[in-house]
């Protein structure tokens, strides 16, 4: 016999991101850059059309379903490739401590 979900369930509790406190977006001659201000460490990251759509995503914890809303809401792309597209950003996002996972709000 298998239990109910919790809240506490991945499965049930959704995933949220947001931006790292310490970084910031900049505009350089036309050009978007995220600038990570961690002390005794300098990296600039230049964004694109795409990076710097999904970085004003994060502006508020989101999650991936509402990125996935988001993305087909403003862009004519289908659900598999919109999830592969936001799976493949987040990875990048959180393997450079650009965004961190956040608290449900649930």
């Amino acid at each position: 016999m298998s239990s109910a979900p919790t809240p506490a369930d991945p499965a049930v509790v959704p995933e949220l991101f947001s931006r790292a406190p310490d970084v910031v977006l900049r505009n350089i001659v036309g050009e978007h850059f995220l600038i990570v201000l961690h002390a005794g460490e300098s990296k600039m990251f230049s964004l694109n059309r795409m990076g710097l759509w999904f970085w004003n995503q994060v502006e508020r914890p989101v999650g991936k379903k509402d990125l996935l809303a988001a993305m087909q809401r403003d862009y004519d792309v289908s659900e598999p490739v919109a999830a592969q597209e936001i799976d493949r950003f987040v990875h990048y996002l959180l393997e450079r401590h650009l965004v961190v996972r956040c608290a449900s709000s649930e």
